[in-house]
This record gives structure tokens, C-alpha cells and sequence, in this order.
């Protein structure tokens, strides 16, 4: 039980160790002697509370590779409790007292001060900066302006951004030179100044920023870690006392962003957190940030009023300028004419802060940059008044930061605090006093007017500057490549030559005046033109230069560009826009030297810039024409009309037309000669479409051998409309299809008919095809329209029709059904101007019964149709045809054509073929004769014979000739001549008659005697399908030949030997006319 009891008691004193003491504080930095930093970190202690720690304190360290922490040790604590004289009837004064709790009241406050030994800090911050932070818990639980203050803690933070220092401290943070006034009374005007300084002169920026919570475990990553403390409604780190919404009569926190006064009234009693941030700049960099912390008390008070400032400049300003090198003086006074609770009159007690204060305020030496501001001594204290005179010698070291960079103007901000000495809460008011010290004797840059070209030589023109307090030093020229050029002492000196080869450069001009010459002003960057010609062979120039003015924005300036041939007088060829630096010029003569300048008119001076010139010879072909329509003219006889624009170019001397031949290639059709000529009328054959191109020539002659002139590119092909169309006469429509114009876009195309030498508009489609109603019995002659996208309109080929009117045809003949290979082909002669355009074909299935396979269309009264369902080795057919008039409608049939089908049988014995056929029918007038063909193994046909319409079979004796074990026929019924004045001829089937093969093998044969060659002798086999084998009696194979005139001659092996006396084996492989296999076996003696 007792070591949790005293669990319990440690555990409460750790917590109280770090709770409800820290008012706020800071963490700040300064440069060792070593080149490194020692930090220092400054807590305010509510002496109310718990006790501090009196050997060191840790800070941790942020996106440092290798420092996480850095150790503060405790260096002093300080009571900054208000001081006041105690007299009868006066509460005492606030005092921390000692230990925990030694405080005597809201007031009792404490200043603790940390400090770390001089650490030495590898490498340079990254862009995020070194972040170093404090932390502590928990807050007081008597915070107003807090929800829940007592579950949040706090975090301080500093942070170092690299300062473009290569090793070694460059840069202290900024300071806070006056300890917070952390008790003020309910309704009265709170004025502070904390003081914040830097001692490198850099700028400061100051501004409210929110309280944080602390964050015992993870990185730092603000807002997320540690994350804000909230403010309770109507409160914001922005406005953390109170508004009149809040509390009538109270005025929200107001903070100089300048020089750091802090003012609000509060009437409303409570403690409000109020945290700052100090940004320092050097050269517009941000290079530090630091944080003060403080909560602070409003309390109720006696009646008491706070001292007063008299303002020490004329106009009742705190603030004054005066000139580097002037001597200021004048006196600080304060007035408080109050009393202390006995009647006594109060005290007024006058301290100053300021980093340009001397030794002991008294002293003109001992600030950072000497002579300092010093008083006749501070504190200074006084009945109802406190006064100081204050002197400060300046000089032009006062405008120069500890990195000798010189400003034009300087503030300097010393803060003076006046305390009564009433008891408890004296009333306080602080004074900051300005003093702008000012660089005397500046001089304005000068302005670069404008940069010349002559003589190889650019020269630099500049404005003399006015000098009215003798200030002037010198013009310093610079570029931003090579630094500073020259220093010219003169100033009367206005211009600077510079040789082209070291003119690419962007200059600037300083002017040096001021104290000692320590201020430079510069103006703005100026380049010279510099222009760069290229000559790429191809007949154009290309310019490009530079812009000489930063301004890339100017509006209604251009450069003007001007060329010259062979040297002679600049002229003036064209103007581009200021934002543009290129341009393309068009060589118009065949060959020169051509030189080019550009330049450029501003504020009263011309820029010029070098003038390169280079040999040039017009190789630039004349632009592409662009063909703007070609179409047929109804006007002039349906000829084609082609138009293009004028060529931009104006040594164009003419066109060649293209189009396309009967291989599909481009050839030059025409020559149109001048350039104002843009139409070709042109009278094609047929209807199209018609494709075209044009290019234009110029004067120049090409180095090609014949001699032609320069030509330009094609233009993009242009193809004509092809009408057509499919007439209804039923319906006494027509169905119009046509292509799309080629070369443009099309918007819309218009149906025209012409009539009567006139366009009469038969309606419009945006597709490529509509049906026009027409009337039967009328001709008509069509045209489309295509309306281009470039405003023109083309026409397309005439196209011409009769509506016919339905009827019979005058006459209807299936002229011939003819064997082509394994199908029938079938031809009808039909009357096409009784609008019969298509007919349709029927086969006989059974007798008397037709089925319809399938249509054919008429052209020119013929309508052909081939029936590839059929078996012509194993049958005849028998079709028909049936016109389709005009309105779709099925007619009466034609007559019956019936083919024919041979047959024959060979007799191989005596060698003769018998063969026979079916008659052929369906000729009007009946068959003339029918012809017989043999097919020879040439390929050829051979008429073997020739018989009348009533004969239908013939005999063929093949007993001489050389057939392959297969004969083919066919026979041709030929026609009467018809009424229509034309014979057909219908062809057969071919029936191939097989004969067996017949072979003779001799049984032995003698090498070296007469018969000394084994070959065997066959018929009726295919030759060209031919393999004999020898093998030995032990099946090894001794000769082998495809060829069936080659025979063995007993020889074998690569030494062709004779081969012993044996019985060989044979084998022979072949095939028949029909393609069987067959194979013979046997055996042949040699014998020697």
C-alpha cells in the first residue's frame, strides 16, 4: 500500500513539474566565435505554479542528417513581477517568492533562460529549413480564449533556412529585446512592444500565428503533428482577445507588422494566449523564423492611469527620417500626474530597449555599429514625469548591413517603456520611436535608351544622369554573363562600343552614388539584336533574333525588317509583332547576295542589329495552288472546268494541269501560261469521275537536264461527282446514287435538272444519294450540285434517262443453255425498251413443273446467268427465263432450251471410240449440224467429225496417235440463224474414255551386246508420273530413275561398274489415265 501511495505522489509531481507553469516563451539563436550557433530558449513561469527545472532542458531537431537534439542548460531565472511602492492601503507587490507555488498572486511571473553551448552545424538547411522545437504540458486550465486549454500543451519552434552561407554561422535569429508585460488591467489600453531586432540588419515581418499543441512521440509535421490548439468561439489566432461582439468596449488585437506593437483593450477579465511569429529576409530570402509565446492577464484593477508619452517629432509622430551623417537629439519624456493609495504623487520610471544603444545608455560606443544612441542614463525615474535626451550621431555605416550591402533607407526602432509605481498592477506605456535613416545623395539609374549597329561595332547609348548633390561616382556597365565590363568616371559619357563577337550579351547599366559610393542603382537588362541569317538552299531566308527588351509583352510595337541585294540600299520589306522573332523571307531573284538588318523604334531611339548577308538562290517553288473546284459546266457543252487561286508567288509564270491515265498515273495534261490564268476547260470521254491536280511554275530554270522551270508542289486532288442512277417506272420515280466530291468538304448537294438551257432545283440531300419523282415518257438530263466548304459549287456529270412506260417486250428468247466446265450458262436476248431490266431464270424439276433459281440483269436486250448447282456428267437440264417489267411484275415465259449430254464407250481392242449424245433443243429455228471434238493430250480440240441435227452418235478410231490411257470429247449443237439475226452454239459435256495400260517387260538383257539396255515398254499410262527401281538379291537398291524414256544400262555405283551376272529385281510405279496406282514386280537376268 505504501509504494502505491508513493506512486501516486511522484506521479503528481512529474505532472505538476510540467503543468499550468509555461506562460510562453522562445527559442532563439545567436553566432559563436567558433562559427558555430549557440541557442538559447527563454520560458515565462506563472511563479504561481510548479517549480522549473534548474540543470538543462532539451531542444529537438528537425531534417537535420545528423543533429536530433541540442542540450540548454539553465542559466538564470529572473523575476519580472511588476515593481511598485508599497505604501498604506496598497496591496503588497507581486513576487514569485521561491520554490513551487511561491507566487503571491496573478502577476507573479518569472523570465527562465536556457543556453546551449556553441554547436557546430554540418552542411546547409534543406528547403523546409532546420526546425528546432520545445515542448511542454499542460497548459493552464484558467486560459479563456482556449477550448479545454488544460488537455493541450505547447510547442515553441524556430527555424534556419539556409542563409547562402557555405560553412559557419552567417545569420542570428532575430531577437526579442523586451521581456513580455503580462498582467494588464480590465478596460484600459494594452500597448507593447516586444522589440524584436535583428542584429544582421536583416528585414523583419511580423504576424500572428496559432498556438500549437505539444507532441511527446512522432516527427514534426505541423498541422498533423503537432496539430493547433483550438480557440474557444469568437477567438482566432488571428483575433485572440476579445471583440466588442464579445465584451462591449473592447478593441481586438491589432500587431504592426513592422515594428511589432501589440494593442487591444479587454473588457473582459481572463488570460489570453497570444503567439507571434518574427520572419527575417535577406535580399527578399527568408532565412530565419522565430515564435513568442504569451499569455497574458487581464485583471481588475484599481482606478489608475497609465503614463504618457509626448511625441518627439513634430506633428505629434513618433517617427522621423534624417540623412546618414545628420546628428539627431531630442528629449523622451513621460508624464503620469497620478497618486499612490496614501495621496503621494506617483513615480514615473523611464527604460529603453533597442539594439543601437550604446554601453549602459551612456555610452556612444558598444552597439553593433558605432557611434551608438545614448541617454544621460536608464532607468531614469521621476515624480509624475520621467526625462531623457537622447543623441545619436549617424553615418553612412548606419545604412550598411554586417554584410556591407548598402539600402537606400534603414529603420531603426527603440522602444521606451514608462511603469508608475502604484501598487499592485502599475499602469505601463510603451513609446516606439522610428528613425529612418536615409541614404543621402542617390542617384536613379540611368536607362540603357536603346543598342546600335555600325562599322562591325555595336554601341551602347545611355541618358547623363543629373547630379545635384555632387554624389556621382561613376557608370558601371555590366552584362549578366561576365559581370561588371567597365566603370566609366565621366558623366558626361553617354555610349560604349562594343566589337560584335562580344555583343551577345545582356547588359545593364549601374549608377554609383550615394554615401561614399555605397549605393548602385541599375537599370533595366537591354540585349542587342543580334540577327542570325540561314540559308537553307531552298529559295527563303531565315531570320531569327533576339528581343531586346525584357518586356515580352508590349503591345503595338513590331520590328521592322529591311533587306538589301549585292550591297546596296536597305529597303523596308515587312513588320512582325514585338512578340514574334523569326521570319521567313521568299528570294525573288534567281541568284545574289542578300543582306538583311532588323530594327526596332523605341521611346525616340532605333535598335539595329547586324546585317549578315549570304548568297541566295531562288529555289523556293511557287506556293501549292489551291484548287478551289472542278466540275462539269451544263452551260458549255458538259466540259470539265478546273479553277484554282492566283499563286501568292509573283514570279509565277504559269500551271500544269494533271490528271490520270489509263495506268492511274499523274501526267501533265495542259500548260495554262500566266498567272492571273486559274480556269482549264477540259472535254473528257465519259462520265468520270475525273481527278486533277495543279502546280504552279515560276521565272527560274532548274539545274535538270532539259532545262524546266522551278515547279511547285501538286495540289491536293480534286475529283469530279459521278452521277447515276436506278429508275422506278411504276412509281414514276428515280433513285439517284453518286460519289463525294474529293479535294473538299461538301456542305450540302442539290438535285438539278436541266431544262430548257436552265437549273431547275429538284430538291437537296446531305447524303450521297435521293429519289426524285419523274414522269413517264419524258426524258430527262440530271445534275448534282456539291456546294463546297470554300463557298464555290461544282456540277457533276450529265446524266441522262428516258422514263419508260410499263409494257411487253417485243421479243423474249432464251438464245442458248451452253456446259461451261461443271456449269451452265444460260443467255437471254430479251426487248430492253419495254423497261425490262431484269428477267428470271427457272429450271424443270419434274415435267411440266419450273423452279425459279435466281435473276439476271438486262444490258444492251442480253441478260446472262449461270446455274452452278448442276451435274452435267450425269444429266441434261431444261430452263426458261420469265421477263420482270418495269413495275417488278413476273411476265410469260420464253422457250425451253434443253442441253445436251454425251456419253461413249471405247473399245480397246481395235482401238475405236463410240460416242453419243442427247439433241440439243430450244433453238427457234432448230439445230444446223453438231460438231465433234477430240481433245488431244496437247490441249488442243480436234474435230473429229461432223454429223446433221438427226444424227447423234459417231465413231473414232484412235488406233494411231499417242494418248496417255485417255480420250476426251465434246460436242457443239450449232444454230439455225435466228430471226434475230445471230447464231448460238451450245456445248456439251466432255466424257473422257480410260484405256487399261499395257506393258511389256523384258526378262533379260545383255550389257555389252545389242541388247544391252533393260527398259520397259508401255501404254496408255502417263508418262510424266514415272518411277523404276533395280535392287540385288539382297534388296539393295542399284538404280533408280524417274525418267520413262531412260532405261538401266547394268551399270551401278558411283564408279558406274558393271554390274555381275545375277537376277535383279525390278519395280515399277505409274499411274493411269484415270490416276489409279499400279505396281509391277519381277525379275530381268543380266547376262555378259
Amino acid at each position: 500500500m505504501f509504494r502505491k501511495i508513493l506512486f501516486t505522489i511522484c506521479f503528481l509531481a512529474a505532472f505538476q513539474a510540467h503543468a499550468s507553469h509555461v506562460m510562453g516563451g522562445e527559442i532563439t539563436w545567436k553566432c559563436g566565435g567558433n562559427g558555430g550557433y549557440i541557442f538559447e530558449l527563454v520560458f515565462y513561469r506563472d511563479c504561481n505554479g510548479a517549480e522549473i527545472n534548474t540543470v538543462s532542458e532539451n531542444l529537438r531537431v528537425w531534417n537535420h542528417p545528423s543533429l536530433t537534439n541540442i542540450v540548454v542548460n539553465f542559466i538564470s531565472r529572473t523575476d519580472i513581477s511588476p515593481t511598485c511602492t508599497t505604501v498604506a492601503g496598497a496591496p503588497q507587490p507581486l513576487d514569485c517568492g521561491s520554490g513551487s507555488n511561491g507566487g503571491n498572486g496573478i502577476g507573479a511571473n518569472e523570465k527562465v533562460l536556457y543556453r546551449s553551448n556553441e554547436i557546430q552545424l554540418a552542411g546547409t538547411p534543406p528547403t523546409q529549413g532546420w526546425i528546432f522545437t520545445y515542448e511542454n504540458y499542460a497548459r493552464s486550465n484558467a486560459i479563456t480564449n482556449l477550448n479545454n486549454p488544460s488537455t493541450y500543451g505547447m510547442t515553441l519552434a524556430a527555424t534556419m533556412y539556409f542563409a547562402n552561407q557555405n560553412a559557419g554561422c552567417v545569420d542570428n535569429s532575430p531577437q526579442f529585446l523586451q521581456a513580455p508585460y503580462f498582467t494588464s488591467c480590465v478596460g484600459d489600453p494594452f500597448v507593447y512592444n516586444m522589440n524584436a531586432v535583428d542584429p544582421d540588419l536583416d528585414s523583419l515581418f511580423i504576424e500572428f500565428v496559432t498556438p500549437m499543441n505539444n507532441f511527446p512521440a512522432g516527427s514534426y509535421n505541423p498541422p498533423i503533428n503537432p496539430a493547433p490548439v483550438p480557440f474557444d468561439p469568437g477567438f482566432s489566432y488571428l483575433s485572440p482577445t476579445p471583440t466588442a461582439a464579445i465584451s462591449p468596449g473592447s478593441i481586438p488585437a491589432q500587431l504592426n507588422a513592422q515594428n511589432g506593437e501589440l494593442t487591444f483593450t479587454s473588457t473582459l477579465q481572463g488570460n489570453y494566449v497570444v503567439k507571434i511569429q518574427v520572419s527575417s529576409f535577406r535580399q527578399g530570402v527568408l532565412i530565419a523564423k522565430v515564435e513568442r509565446e504569451m499569455q497574458l492577464a487581464i485583471v481588475p484593477c484599481q482606478p489608475n492611469n497609465a503614463p504618457q508619452f509626448t511625441a518627439p517629432f513634430a506633428g505629434g509622430s513618433f517617427t522621423t527620417t534624417i540623412d546618414a551623417g545628420d546628428l539627431i537629439n531630442f528629449n523622451v519624456l513621460a508624464t503620469d500626474n497620478g497618486f499612490l493609495q496614501n495621496g503621494n504623487p506617483q513615480s514615473v520610471t523611464l527604460t529603453a530597449s533597442g539594439p543601437m544603444f550604446g554601453t549602459n545608455f551612456t555610452a556612444s560606443t558598444g552597439c553593433d555599429i558605432a557611434p551608438c544612441a545614448f541617454t544621460s542614463g536608464l532607468p531614469s525615474t521621476g515624480i509624475n514625469q520621467a526625462n531623457v535626451p537622447f543623441t545619436w550621431q549617424t553615418t553612412c555605416d548606419h545604412v550598411l548591413n554586417p554584410f556591407g550591402i548598402a539600402s537606400e533607407i534603414t529603420p531603426y526602432f527603440f522602444v521606451f517603456k514608462a511603469q508608475d509605481n502604484m501598487c499592485q498592477v502599475p499602469k505601463v506605456s510603451y513609446a516606439t520611436i522610428q528613425i529612418n535613416v536615409k541614404t543621402p545623395g542617390i542617384i536613379q539609374a540611368t536607362a540603357l535608351e536603346c543598342i546600335t549597329f555600325s562599322n562591325g561595332n555595336y554601341s551602347l547609348n545611355w541618358n547623363q544622369v543629373a547630379n545635384p548633390l555632387s554624389t556621382f561616382l561613376s557608370y558601371n556597365l555590366y552584362s549578366l554573363e561576365n559581370g561588371l565590363i567597365t566603370s566609366i568616371n565621366n558623366i558626361a559619357t553617354t555610349f560604349y562600343t562594343l566589337p560584335q563577337a562580344q555583343a551577345n550579351q545582356h547588359f545593364y547599366i549601374g549608377v554609383v552614388s550615394g554615401c561614399n559610393g555605397n549605393i548602385i542603382k541599375f537599370s533595366d537588362t537591354l540585349r542587342p539584336i543580334i540577327l542570325q541569317l540561314t540559308n537553307p538552299n531552298n529559295g527563303t531566308a531565315v531570320l531569327q533574333w533576339n528581343s531586346p527588351l525584357n518586356n515580352g509583352t508590349l503591345s503595338n510595337t513590331y520590328f521592322q525588317i529591311f533587306r538589301q541585294y549585292n550591297g546596296g540600299a536597305l529597303q523596308w520589306i515587312d513588320s512582325v509583332p514585338y512578340t514574334t522573332n523569326q521570319y521567313k523571307d521568299t528570294v525573288r531573284i534567281c541568284n545574289g547576295m542578300i543582306g538583311y538588318q532588323i530594327q526596332f523604334p523605341w521611346n525616340g531611339c532605333v535598335f539595329t542589329s547586324n546585317v549578315p548577308t549570304d548568297q541566295f538562290d531562288d529555289m523556293l517553288t511557287p506556293v501549292i495552288p489551291t484548287i478551289l473546284g472542278v466540275g462539269f459546266d451544263p452551260f458549255n457543252g458538259n466540259a470539265v472546268t478546273l479553277t484554282w487561286n492566283q499563286n501568292s508567288q509573283s514570279d509565277t509564270y504559269g500551271y500544269v494541269v494533271y490528271t490520270f491515265d489509263a495506268n492511274n498515273l499523274l501526267y501533265e495534261l495542259d500548260t495554262v501560261w500566266g498567272i492571273a490564268n486559274t480556269t482549264y476547260v477540259y472535254n473528257p470521254q465519259g462520265p468520270g469521275p475525273f481527278t486533277y491536280s495543279v502546280a504552279a511554275f515560276d521565272s527560274c530554270f532548274t539545274t535538270s537536264v532539259p532545262v524546266t522551270y522551278q515547279t511547285s508542289g501538286k495540289a491536293p486532288l480534286n475529283k469530279t461527282v459521278l452521277l447515276n442512277g436506278g429508275l422506278n417506272p411504276c412509281d414514276q420515280s428515280i433513285d439517284l446514287q453518286w460519289t463525294s466530291y474529293g479535294g473538299h468538304t461538301v456542305t450540302n448537294y442539290i438535285v438539278y435538272s436541266f431544262e430548257n438551257n436552265q437549273m431547275v432545283s429538284m430538291g437537296s440531300s446531305p447524303s450521297l444519294s435521293t429519289s426524285v419523282n419523274v414522269l413517264g415518257g419524258n426524258n430527262y438530263t440530271f445534275y448534282i450540285q456539291a456546294q463546297l466548304s470554300n463557298g464555290s459549287s461544282v456540277y457533276s456529270n450529265p446524266f441522262v434517262f428516258t422514263v419508260p412506260l410499263p409494257g411487253n417486250p417485243n421479243f423474249h428468247y432464251l438464245s442458248v443453255a451452253t456446259v461451261n466446265n461443271d456449269k451452265i450458262d444460260l443467255k437471254v436476248y430479251v426487248d430492253e425498251n419495254a423497261g425490262i431490266s431484269q428477267v428470271q431464270i427457272e429450271r424443270k424439276i419434274t415435267a411440266g413443273n419450273f423452279a425459279n433459281i435466281g435473276t439476271a440483269m438486262v444490258t444492251n436486250n442480253f441478260a446472262y446467268f449461270t446455274d452452278s448447282d448442276v451435274q452435267v456428267q450425269d444429266q441434261t437440264y431444261t430452263y426458261r427465263s420469265k421477263f420482270i417489267d418495269a413495275c417488278g411484275n413476273v411476265g410469260a415465259p420464253s422457250n425451253e432450251a434443253t442441253t445436251m449430254l454425251v456419253s461413249g464407250i471405247a473399245d480397246e481392242e481395235i482401238q475405236i471410240n463410240y460416242i453419243t449424245w442427247t439433241p440439243y433443243s430450244g433453238y427457234e429455228n432448230g439445230v444446223d449440224h453438231y460438231e465433234i471434238y477430240r481433245l488431244e493430250p496437247s490441249g488442243l480440240s480436234v474435230l473429229v467429225g461432223i454429223a446433221p441435227p438427226a444424227q447423234l452418235g459417231i465413231q473414232d478410231s484412235v488406233d494411231t496417235g499417242s494418248f496417255p490411257g485417255e480420250i476426251c470429247y465434246y460436242v457443239e449443237a450449232h444454230e439455225i440463224l435466228n430471226p434475230y439475226g445471230f447464231q448460238e452454239i451450245s456445248k456439251s459435256n466432255e466424257i473422257c474414255l480410260v484405256y487399261e495400260p499395257i506393258i511389256y517387260v523384258p526378262n533379260a538383257f545383255y550389257p555389252e551386246g545389242i541388247n544391252n539396255v533393260f527398259k520397259p515398254v508401255a501404254t496408255n499410262i502417263d508418262p510424266n508420273d514415272f518411277k523404276m527401281t533395280i535392287m540385288n538379291r539382297w534388296s539393295n537398291v542399284i538404280y533408280e530413275t524417274t525418267d520413262y524414256n531412260a532405261g538401266w544400262d547394268g551399270r551401278f555405283g558411283p564408279k558406274n561398274e558393271w554390274v555381275p551376272n545375277d537376277i535383279y529385281i525390278y519395280i515399277l510405279e505409274f499411274h493411269d489415265a484415270s490416276g489409279k496406282e499400279i505396281i509391277k514386280r519381277g525379275n530381268v537376268t543380266v547376262i555378259r
